[in-house]
Formats: structure tokens, sequence, C-alpha cells
């Protein structure tokens, strides 16, 4: 399957979800739709590992739907710094009350210096997890996420929260 085709596929569900989305909050409670977070985890790059970290920002268009951008220092270890900056899109899905199940899938810029030089490209990212909203303006995060980069992929592995304004 060719990556367009799949981003395609992915992209036209995205839309088909947020408009069934914006019709059942049509009578929803309205909650803060700008919220900003930070992410600590743990980063896989080739057979090694390291603690980094990630900001971020976003805006929740619907119970369902929201953009981020973000920026992160992922991989500092062995004269080797992976740094990056993503948009993605973030799909909400409610189990419970306050228990969402959230997916990611975007693009990122990811840098790589290494004593052999410095490479940067813009790759697909994918990831999902879990949020608990412990109220109206936080919630905690964990989840997996993936960057597809050349000749690795890089795995960020992290927990994380995010306040709503």
């Amino acid at each position: 399957m060719s990556r367009k085709w799949l981003v395609s596929v992915l992209g036209a569900a995205a839309v088909a979800m947020s408009v069934g989305a914006q019709a059942q909050t049509a009578g929803a409670p309205l909650v803060p739709n700008i919220y900003a977070g930070v992410e600590v985890g743990q980063s896989d790059v080739g057979s090694e590992d390291d603690i980094g970290f990630k900001v971020f920002g976003g805006y929740q268009f619907t119970r369902n739907l929201a953009a981020e951008i973000g920026y992160g220092m992922l991989f500092d270890k062995s004269d080797v710094e992976v740094t990056l900056l993503e948009f993605v899109g973030v799909g909400i899905f409610p189990l419970a009350n306050q228990f969402s199940l959230i997916g990611k899938l975007g693009l990122a810029n990811v840098e790589v210096d290494s004593p052999g030089g410095s490479r940067d490209k813009t790759e697909l990212t994918y990831g999902i997890g879990v949020q608990f909203d412990m109220g109206r303006n936080l919630a905690l995060r964990a989840l997996w996420q993936r960057y597809d980069t050349d000749p690795d992929e890089v795995d960020w592995i992290a927990i994380g929260a995010a306040w709503r304004f």
C-alpha cells in the first residue's frame, strides 16, 4: 500500500468523523478549546534509548477532533541529537466519562545531528494513547508515537499533562 494512498484514506476518515462529531456536539456544554502541555518520556533510536521531552499546544475544534503543534528534544546521547517540530491531528474517542482514547496522525520535521553530519526530513508520524480528564482544565496522558525517519524509526513512549485555557 503506498504512503500517499494511506494518507488519503486516513484524511478522508478524519473529515467524515469530524462532520459526525460536529453534529453530536451541537448541544454539548462549552469546553475550553486552547490547550498547552508537556510530555516526558523515553525515545528509542536504533538500538539505544534516552529520556526526552516535548512541549505542545493545540486547539480542540470539537469534542472528538483537535490539532496540535509541538517541539521536542527526544534524544541526546552518544553525540547524536534528535529534535523535532510536528503538526498533528488528534482524534479523541471518549470511552468513559473522563477517560478517552487518543490517536495522532500528522507530519514531523525530524532533525538528527550526529558526528557524521546533520540531516532533517519531514516525515509521517502517528501514535495512540489514553487521556484522563482530571477536571475541566487539566488532562493527563500516556501515549506511544512513532516518527518514520531514514534509516531508523524513532519510538516515543511518554506521559504528559495538558492544561486547557
